[in-house]
């Protein structure tokens, strides 16, 4: 047992398994190291980034294993989710912390939906034998800037401050209680579960289509940082110019770093393919080639969806290739741009937090 200023802590060390594209998570994770080190603990913070193997924990006395991460579709950030389901088994206690996309209006905050991002780890950490002894949804700044304009610097400044004050209080319950559970755990579960159907549909369909709305304008100066720094590798060079791969998790990491702002959200090129696809009759002609016929079952109902989202990633596939190619042309490009309402947005990453603060495994 530690004690520091007459404090103490049920726990001798902490071991914080991270995840973060804008900083929200990275942010966190440091803050509750610190209150750890005040509580006397050994503290030690991992970056799961591009990891090709799992570090497995120090064990050393009674430590308590954290995972913090960002909610992406209201699901664990999808790299998150496989490094937890390669897990080693133990028996130690943990921690689940995942940052929601909080947002501000004039004096009213409001808070982002976890869906299944504190659910499904809990399941595979309990699975592996793993006690839960800590939930926290955390409402750091939204950065999902593809969706909606960045916010404020003081709305930033505020979130992030109301947030550090919050992490501080329930470690102090927890490294003294050895439990802690946000009453937001509890209070937003019904609306967790109901929006799973959401959660599910994203993870094996939208997240794909976000990963085809990013590309680089004229303005791109060729530094390549988007690329260095990609947490999932998820960026390649396609004739000279960045292209993103389907293991992007749209984490906003290449908006938020760009030197040049030339990474935009392709609104004006997303909206138009999902239109047309619409007038495609993929469907249709698919059931009709096999002679089927339309009896409303659940069988024919779960291959009538597989079949169209089949088609629309064909369809994405095909025309984000095109779209790479002339994007080429500058008067093109910068129709695009200048479409695209992500130019006109604020970017976005977490206070203190730089492209150099993010860190491999």
């Amino acid at each position: 047992m530690n004690t520091n200023s007459g404090r103490k802590s049920v726990y001798d060390s902490l071991v914080i398994y991270y995840f973060s594209g804008t900083g929200n998570a990275l942010r966190a994770a440091e803050w509750l190291a610190e209150k750890a080190v005040e509580y006397g603990m050994r503290a030690t913070l991992h970056s799961i980034e591009r990891f090709e193997k799992v570090t497995p924990p120090e064990i050393s006395g009674n430590t308590l294993i954290a995972f913090c991460f960002p909610t992406h579709g209201f699901n664990a950030a999808p790299l998150m989710l496989k490094y937890v389901a390669k897990f080693p088994r133990g028996k130690s206690d943990v921690l689940i912390l995942n940052t929601r996309g909080g947002l501000k209006f004039k004096k009213i905050y409001f808070p982002g939906i976890s869906g299944l991002a504190q659910l499904l780890p809990m399941l595979f950490l309990l699975l592996k034998g793993y006690k839960i002894k800590g939930s926290l949804p955390y409402d750091m700044p939204s950065n999902w800037v593809s969706m909606h304009p960045g916010l404020t610097d003081s709305a930033v400044k505020d979130i992030a401050d109301r947030r550090k004050k919050e992490i501080f209080r329930f470690a102090e319950r927890l490294f003294e209680k050895g439990r802690a559970f946000s009453y937001k755990f509890f209070v937003y579960m019904p609306l967790d579960i109901a929006v799973a159907p959401i959660t599910i549909g994203y993870y094996f369909c939208g997240r794909y289509m976000f990963a085809k709305s990013f590309y680089a304008s004229a303005d791109c100066n060729d530094c390549r940082l988007c690329i260095e720094r990609c947490p999932t590798n998820s960026l390649m060079l396609v004739n000279n110019r960045p292209f993103w791969k389907y293991t992007c998790e749209s984490c906003m990491r290449c908006i938020g770093i760009c030197p040049s702002k030339s990474i935009q959200t392709a609104h004006s090129f997303i909206v138009p393919m999902m239109y047309l696809y619409s007038l495609i009759p993929v469907i249709a002609s698919v059931i009709n080639l096999l002679g089927l016929e339309n009896d409303g079952g659940i069988l024919q109902d779960i291959f009538i969806r597989v079949v169209n989202w089949v088609a629309v990633f064909v369809f994405l596939v095909i025309g984000y290739r095109i779209f790479s190619f002339v994007l080429k042309i500058k008067f093109i490009n910068r129709f695009f741009e200048f479409t695209s309402l992500t130019r006109f947005w604020r970017r976005y990453l977490a206070p203190g937090i730089k492209a150099g603060s993010f860190k491999r495994q």
